[in-house]
């Protein structure tokens, strides 16, 4: 039988609602008895949080687990958690080496599917040639306004919650360091043809959190800007019986779901909520357009 790559799982942490989160998904993993094998758990604490021993005891009883402290002292948004993944992208090229990838799990991201390391080795595996960067696309996204020409607010990119080399730290040139780090690695992994896009990990939300569990296709979901806690708890609940019976109405909700985004994005026109409901739109637009 042929031996599957390495996955390297890192969880970036810098406080106690962090690490908890991280120990519901070592629970959900347990729980739902995935299959580790070749998976090894990199626990990243930033420069300013003690190493966790409880997230290492846990982890630890899953599969071989490392914690090691980020050393470069970089603080505050997004200029800290980019420090951090280059930190971890260069510890994963030192400790690790040969086929395989490693997977950046912010603490806003969960498991769906117990096979989901399998799902993501086999989208890996099938890309020729090997990519650097396989995650969930972000579309270029504009702000229409009356009368006016539209304005660009956020540039195409991968999330930065993906699969990445495990020598990615070794082939990102210089200048893909500067700037936040899933916008910066991007223009240089389309350039040389390296980057590939997946539906298994794809964004979520508190409200959609249990149909996108039911998804067939969907194996991680990123609660990006969303009550963090309570949309990990919404993801690690064991799916019911009467979810799976009711499972035919969620064509319609994602139909009424869109017509409320568009709705919200006619009054909600500025800041970070703005730009995250367009860019939705535009990517279930974009979405709804693939065979």
């Amino acid at each position: 039988m042929k031996r599957s790559g390495q996955c390297v799982v890192i969880l970036p942490y810098y406080c106690q609602a962090e690490i908890d989160r991280y120990l519901l998904t070592a629970r959900w993993l347990r729980e739902n008895r995935s299959n580790l094998d070749d998976v090894t758990f990199v626990l990243a604490a930033s420069p300013k949080a003690e190493v966790s021993q409880t997230l290492q005891q846990e982890f630890a009883k899953l599969a071989p687990t490392r914690s090691f402290q980020c050393p470069t002292q970089v603080f505050g948004y997004p200029a800290g958690p980019t420090a951090m993944f280059w930190d971890a992208m260069d510890y994963v090229a030192e400790h690790f080496s040969g086929a395989g990838f490693s997977l950046w799990l912010e603490s806003d991201m969960a498991f769906v599917k117990p096979d989901w390391r399998l799902r993501l080795q086999n989208e890996w595996e099938s890309s020729s040639p090997q990519p650097l960067l396989m995650g969930c696309f972000v579309p270029r996204v504009y702000k229409f306004r009356w009368l006016r020409q539209r304005k660009l607010i956020l540039e195409q990119h991968i999330n930065g919650g993906a699969c990445y080399a495990l020598d990615f730290a070794k082939r990102m040139p210089a200048e893909a360091r500067e700037g936040v780090f899933d916008m910066s690695v991007y223009q240089y992994g389309q350039n040389v043809g390296r980057i590939l896009t997946t539906q298994q990990i794809a964004f979520s939300s508190v409200s959609r959190a249990r149909r996108d569990v039911l998804d067939p296709n969907k194996a991680i979901l990123h609660g990006f800007m969303e009550d963090k806690d309570a949309f990990i708890r919404r993801c690690v609940a064991p799916v019911t019986a009467q979810e799976i019976r009711n499972q035919f109405w969620s064509p319609w909700q994602d139909r009424w779901e869109q017509v409320q985004r568009q709705l919200r994005v006619l009054f909600v026109r500025r800041g970070h909520r703005a730009m995250m409901e367009n860019m939705l739109l535009t990517k279930n637009r974009m979405e709804a357009k693939l065979p």
